[in-house]
């Protein structure tokens, strides 16, 4: 697909401002092509994918650069983008960056960081971010890396008339624990409802990383953590998963699957979301794209399900004594070190990002609405978008509660330590290992791994990564 982009003289102005403080930092691009007039666009195919690519006519106002957008899969955008940049072969000059890969890509020079642009450009609005949104998928180490372009936490979805039937009430202020949750999909659980047998909830049980998601909710609620000292302080991979909080919480979910469809322990995150979509399902936790999804009957087909008028959410439940701590996970965007074309790179960004673009995605209707994957709390408030998406005040409270680098920490060997508890959650599930040799086994495995990749014990220079660093950043650099 290709789209024409505006680059306007002032703009470019601003945006070589910026350019010319990234230089100062070293970071000009490795065997960059010569520049041209086409910027090449490379994302996930998430719902903000559609939404930008229905909005880029914007782009044809003005003479510029033609816009190609691309969407693969996370997957294979991680090893197209690894390719790319150990090869030093230009592939795209935008690209989604998963949270997970940002202090990698930012440590490799594979993309640019963000502070100079966003200094040099104060329409970027930077001041009007959910702070944890930024905190959670965007910084490290003191740089801002990307731009959310999408953000996700986690909340409750249930079938409304069936809820009603079955006589349960459900708290809509949030106000009550996963041991309640746990009660209600029990007395949900195989009863009749409209000519289906019901089903109290579904997990996502496919392993690795679905399951760690849904899990690693539960988890952090009940107050887990998956290393002795890491963002903050002084960093010690020391593994501490192996702990009676996490058994606790590993046990209900144990006690969920067993009231869940059996073929969930193979569900990934859509098949998850679209079974409930189907009807036959009380309730379930989730990413909170499956509010506006789950109305519909299948991905991106306009077609109503059969409850698209019948969904209520609420809040996540909190176990007590323990503050809540909400995932926060999502898609970004970032500047790719090896493109030639820089200034048009940032300018794409900060449009995609804007209040502005954001409220017109959520507002774009080609698929039904299909967007409400705010960073901005101004968008939350928006009446406008309230009447379309009636659950945002509760969902920008759980933002606001949200940790995203304590539920699945960022560390330089993240990808590996999930496929190891993924691997060992889902045997739980199928029943091949008890919770506690769970347990045992993946703190052995995180031990050696930590070890093998010289983190245990962690030598190098730690950062104190706190919500409130993220905080004096974006003060700063308003």
């Amino acid at each position: 697909m290709e789209k024409t982009f505006p680059v306007s003289r002032r703009n470019v102005l601003k945006g070589s401002a910026a350019l010319a403080g990234a230089a100062a930092l070293g970071l000009r691009p490795r065997g960059a092509r010569a520049q041209d007039k086409t910027l090449r666009v490379l994302v996930a195919g998430d719902p903000f994918y559609y939404a930008i690519e229905g909005l880029a006519d914007q782009f044809q106002q003005a003479s510029g650069v033609k816009l190609q957008i691309e969407a693969i899969s996370l997957e294979a955008l991680q090893a197209r983008l690894t390719s790319s940049f150990i090869s030093n072969q230009p592939d795209a000059d935008v690209i989604s960056v998963d949270q997970m890969w940002l202090g990698q890509y930012l440590e490799s020079k594979w993309i640019l960081p963000l502070n100079e642009f966003i200094k040099a450009d104060k329409d970027t609005d930077i001041s009007d971010y959910v702070p944890q949104a930024l905190y959670s998928m965007n910084t490290w180490r003191g740089q801002v890396g990307t731009l959310p372009v999408a953000t996700y936490g986690q909340t409750v979805l249930y079938r409304k008339d069936y809820i009603d039937q079955a006589g349960v009430k459900i708290p809509e202020d949030g106000s009550w624990s996963w041991a309640d949750y746990l009660a209600i999909i029990e007395k949900l659980n195989g009863k009749d409802f409209a000519g289906k047998k019901m089903t109290g909830t579904v997990v996502a049980g496919q392993q690795p990383a679905p399951i760690v998601h849904m899990f690693t909710q539960l988890a952090a609620s009940m107050g887990t953590k998956w290393f002795k000292n890491f963002p903050t302080g002084k960093w010690d991979f020391e593994p501490t998963i192996d702990s009676p909080e996490t058994l606790e919480a590993l046990k209900t979910f144990v006690a969920l699957y067993k009231n869940s469809p059996p073929e969930a322990v193979g569900y990934n995150w859509f098949d998850a979301g679209m079974r409930f979509a189907k009807g036959d399902i009380g309730i379930f936790y989730w990413w909170t794209p499956y509010a506006y999804l789950c109305k519909k009957d299948g991905y991106m087909s306009g077609k109503d399900s059969v409850i698209a008028d019948k969904i209520g959410i609420v809040r996540l439940p909190t176990a007590p004594g323990k503050p809540q701590t909400v995932s926060i996970g999502g898609h970004s965007l970032g500047i790719a070190a090896n493109t030639a074309n820089r200034d048009a790179a940032w300018q794409f960004i900060k449009w995609a990002t804007s209040a502005k673009t954001q409220k017109e995605m959520a507002l774009y209707n080609k698929f039904g609405y299909q967007f409400s994957d705010f960073s901005r709390p101004s968008l939350y408030k928006d009446p406008d978008l309230i009447k379309i998406y009636p659950h945002l005040p509760g969902q920008l409270a759980d933002l606001e509660q949200g940790n995203g680098k304590i539920v699945r920490p960022p560390c330089p060997v993240y990808t590996t330590l999930e496929g190891i508890y993924g691997l060992n959650l889902n045997k739980v599930l199928s029943g091949e290992l008890t919770p506690e040799q769970a347990l045992k086994d993946t703190s052995l495995f995180f031990q050696n791994i930590l070890k093998g990749n010289f983190l245990i014990p962690y030598q190098q220079a730690s950062y104190d990564d706190t919500l409130d660093a993220t905080k004096a950043l974006m003060a700063s650099l308003a």
